[in-house]
This record gives structure tokens, C-alpha cells and sequence, in this order.
């Protein structure tokens, strides 16, 4: 059987007992029984007022049958208190009538309390029903004079067991839930709108989330930007003034036919040009951080064989040798990494000692919510007092002329870390070496390990 037909049945079930179904079966056919009694040993009278509780009841079955359900309510109602006063005016009372006014009472008390105002006139109607006619009998004789209905204390009680079963069902445990379903039905929506509102406030915690990564995002677009802005209003200035005046000088010089001084402002123009140039060329990787592709999936062992490839030739006058350990795979941006791995090995081999060969350690390490990447070398290391510098824009530790560069190296690869949500510092040793470490977040990140490798380019 389908589940809709069994929810068919349920709901006919409650239709019968709760439009007064019970009531209209008992009563139709004891009171018919009745009536075939009196026809059989009873005189006229009591066979017509028979006749008329029969048909009374008859009708209220009838009702019930055609599922009138609002009219079989009413009139089982109704019909029942005034059938029973009309018998105490016209024949009497007995004491199996005051119980079935009092059940009446109760009945009106549990199928009306939806309405109280309604079940309160009902009650005050079957009350009033009950002592008006018992109180004019005791004065008056009932108008047809007292008479004896057959068996109308066992149809009495019949009629209030009907009744009182009918109430006992509506407060049964099993009947109870089909009495409160429209109560169910509005837990249901609650349920919905709950859900609902989960689902909504998800969403927003999820575009908030969105959002402040959209915001973190124009925020360091907005530090790059002023950053830029005083790199080119700063750094660059003092390269482009050196090329003016001794371009002014070698003109007053050619003027005055005077060229005492010419290699001098030959070798500090060249020397502001390869600046310039170098700061150029750094101002553009620093331009590109953040903005050079999207995340993807990058292999960071990949990505330190191209670095290698590019630093193929320094490698070689260094006479250096990488030993690289195990390399995840995760979420960033190629072209970043390439660029911070780049620079750390560009520096480990630029800043290397005289005395024996260069050896550059790289090696990563899964910890919680990131990873742990460290470049190790054996290079001249860093001073202290210059420790918490060398991630700032423009800071060089040697004079250019020993060691070139625009010092956007490793301000650069701050950003680029900064970018992966992650941080980066050194520890470093003059005359030993250098470590740097430097993590990468990984909430998105999707990882695998690669095998150990050792390379060394002689």
C-alpha cells in the first residue's frame, strides 16, 4: 500500500471520530432496536416518540455516511440535548438522562476547545437543557404524564459510553498526534525556516570570508601601490641626478675643451646606469607580485628546476652544490614561487665566502596549517643589527660596488609570502651562514612528496 492511501485511511479515521462518527452509530442503531421493540409490545405513544429518536438519530448516521462532517458535528450537537429536555417535558426524567447531559457537557467541553466562546454556549445550552424541563416536572406533571420508554436507562448509558469513548480517543496516546498535526505542520515550517536560516547565514559567513579575502587582497594592492610610488619618487632619484650632472659636466668639459676628469664621469655614468638598471629591472618583478597568475596547482620541485636551469651558469662559477630534500605539491602562483625561490638561491650564491665550495640546502617540512620551506647556505651571513632589516625595500648590507643589486630581492620575497598567507624570517651566523624560513599556508593546498634529490653543477 502506498504511503498517500495510508495517509488517506489516517485521515478518514480522524474524520470519523472526530465528526462525531461514533456517536451516530451507537446511537442509530440501539435507538432503531428500540423502535422495533415498542412496535412489538409498547403502545402508540411510545412507539412514535421511539420512532422519533430513531429517525433523529438516523439522520445524524445519514450525515455521517454522506461525510457532511461540519453538518454531522452541529446536529449531533445540538440533537441530543434537545431530544432528551423534549422527553423530560413530555414523559419525564430519570437519572441515566442527567448522566448523559453531564457527558454531553464534557464532550462539548473536548470537541469545541478550539472555540472557547462556542463551547462555552454549548455547555451553558446543555446545562440549561437539562434543569429548565427537570425543574418544571418537579412542579408540573410532564405533558404526556409519566411514562416508561423501554430499556431507556441502558440507552442512556450506551449513549454516554458512545460519548465518552469518543473523548477518551481524542486524549488516547496513539490519537493524540492526529489532533495536533496542524501544530506539527507549523513545527515543520519552523524546522524549514531554521534550516533556511542556517543555510542563509552560511552563505553570508561564506561572502564574508569571500570578502575579507577581497579586502586583504586590495589592501596589499593599496601597500604596493604606495610602496611604488616611493620607490619611483625615492630610490630612483639618485641614479637619474648622477647621470644629470655629469652629463652637465661632460658638457661644460667639451665646452671648455677640458676632459682631466672624463674616465671618472665615464665609470660613475656607467655605474648609475647599471643601477638604474637593476632597479628597473626590480621595480618590474615587484610590479608583477600578486598580479602574474592565478592560483593553481604548482610542483615546488618543478619550480626548483627551472631556478636551477636559470642559475645554471652562476652555479657553475660558484662551483656550488644544492642538495634539495622533499618537495610538496600545492596551491599558489607559479610565477611568484619561481620568483621567491630565485631569490634566496641568487642571494645564497652571491653572498657566498672564498674559502671552499658553496652549499646551498633546501628542504620543506609539513607542520599544521602549512608548510615550512627553509634555504640554508654557507655564505658570509648576516650581521645582527641587520637582522630585522633585510625584508625592507632598498636595504643592502655591502657597498654596490662589491655586491650589486637593487635590494628588492628580498623585500619582494616578503610580499610574494605575504601573498600565501604565510611568513618568513632568517636566522643567520657571520662567517658560518645563512637560513631563511618561510611558510606557505595550506588551507588550499593539495600536497604529495617527491623523492630526494642532490644536485651539484661543477
Amino acid at each position: 500500500m502506498s504511503k498517500q492511501n495510508t495517509s488517506n485511511k489516517d485521515a478518514n479515521k480522524i474524520n470519523f471520530l472526530d465528526e462525531f462518527g461514533l456517536i451516530t452509530i451507537i446511537s442509530s442503531i440501539f435507538t432503531f432496536a428500540v423502535f422495533i421493540y415498542t412496535l412489538l409490545f409498547y403502545a402508540y405513544t411510545e412507539q412514535v416518540l421511539a420512532f422519533i429518536v430513531a429517525l433523529g438519530f438516523g439522520i445524524g448516521f445519514i450525515l455521517n455516511r454522506l461525510k457532511l462532517h461540519k453538518a454531522t458535528r452541529i446536529y449531533m450537537t445540538l440533537f441530543p440535548p434537545v431530544m432528551f429536555m423534549s422527553l423530560i417535558f413530555l414523559i419525564g426524567g430519570f437519572f441515566g438522562q442527567a448522566v448523559a447531559f453531564a457527558t454531553m457537557g464534557f464532550l462539548a467541553y473536548i470537541g469545541y476547545r478550539r472555540n472557547p466562546k462556542l463551547r462555552n454556549l454549548i455547555i451553558g445550552f446543555d446545562i440549561l437543557a437539562f434543569v429548565i424541563p427537570t425543574i418544571y416536572i418537579s412542579i408540573y406533571e410532564p405533558i404526556l404524564g409519566t411514562i416508561d420508554v423501554p430499556f431507556d436507562e441502558i440507552f442512556a448509558f450506551l449513549a454516554c459510553l458512545g460519548w465518552l469513548s469518543l473523548t477518551f480517543s481524542m486524549y488516547d496516546e496513539n490519537k493524540t498526534r492526529t489532533y495536533t498535526s496542524e501544530l506539527e505542520n507549523h513545527i515543520t515550517a519552523l524546522k524549514e525556516s531554521e534550516l533556511n536560516l542556517k543555510k542563509a547565514q552560511s552563505d553570508l559567513r561564506n561572502q564574508n570570508n569571500k570578502l575579507a579575502v577581497l579586502n586583504n587582497e586590495l589592501e596589499l594592492k593599496n601597500t604596493h601601490i604606495e610602496e611604488f610610488t616611493f620607490i619611483v619618487t625615492h630610490d630612483l632619484r639618485g641614479p637619474l641626478n648622477n647621470i644629470k650632472v655629469i652629463a652637465t659636466e661632460l658638457e661644460k668639459q667639451h665646452t671648455a675643451a677640458n676632459y682631466a676628469n672624463f674616465d671618472n664621469y665615464l665609470k660613475h655614468l656607467q655605474g648609475s646606469s647599471t643601477r638604474l638598471t637593476n632597479l628597473v629591472e626590480g621595480l618590474l618583478k615587484y610590479a608583477e607580485i600578486g598580479n602574474s597568475s592565478g592560483m593553481e596547482s604548482v610542483n615546488i620541485n618543478e619550480v626548483i628546476a627551472l631556478v636551477i636551469d636559470d642559475l645554471s651558469e652562476s652555479i657553475k662559477d660558484s662551483k656550488a652544490t644544492l642538495n634539495i630534500g622533499d618537495m610538496p605539491t600545492l596551491i599558489a602562483r607559479p610565477s611568484d614561487i619561481r620568483m621567491l625561490f630565485q631569490n634566496l638561491v641568487h642571494n645564497a650564491l652571491k653572498f657566498k665566502t672564498n674559502n671552499g665550495l658553496t652549499v646551498i640546502n633546501i628542504s620543506s617540512e609539513k607542520e599544521d596549517n602549512e608548510y615550512l620551506f627553509s634555504v640554508a647556505d654557507n655564505g658570509i651571513g648576516i650581521p645582527k643589527e641587520h637582522l630585522e632589516n633585510i625584508f625592507k625595500a632598498f636595504h643592502k648590507l655591502h657597498n654596490q660596488s662589491k655586491f650589486e643589486g637593487s635590494g628588492i630581492g628580498l623585500y619582494g620575497s616578503k610580499k610574494i609570502v605575504d601573498h600565501h598567507l604565510g611568513k618568513i624570517w632568517v636566522e643567520s651566523e657571520e662567517n658560518v651562514g645563512s637560513t631563511f624560513y618561510f611558510t606557505i599556508n595550506t588551507n588550499s593546498l593539495e600536497h604529495h612528496k617527491t623523492e630526494e634529490q642532490s644536485i651539484s653543477l661543477n
